[in-house]
């Protein structure tokens, strides 16, 4: 199976990326099946929230639910984010 890692992206002024940011805090709370990490990350007005699946599958069956909790997360905070979805092709991890 391959892993899937989707990205979410929008621009923010800093009151809606903290919306943002506690929309995800609570989201993070109860991950929904397939994730394996998810992380938010901003820069300057831009922010992401990363999320890596552990298969296309996963992935598809998340979609098939409706609107993606992370896209929702976005629009709560007042904007519409965009959407890219790759394929991991492969990885590397500092071992524990």
């Amino acid at each position: 199976m391959a892993t899937v890692m989707s990205i979410l992206e929008g621009e923010l002024p800093p009151d809606k990326a903290a919306k943002l940011e506690a929309n995800f805090a609570e989201g993070a709370k109860a991950l929904e099946p397939g994730v394996l990490q998810t992380f938010f990350i901003k820069n300057a007005n831009k922010c992401r929230i990363i999320t890596i699946w552990e298969s296309k599958e996963a992935y598809s069956a998340m979609k098939s639910k409706g609107i993606p909790k992370q896209v929702l997360m976005f629009r709560y905070a007042g904007v519409e984010a965009s959407a890219l979805v790759y394929d991991v092709v492969n990885s590397a991890a500092k071992g524990k």
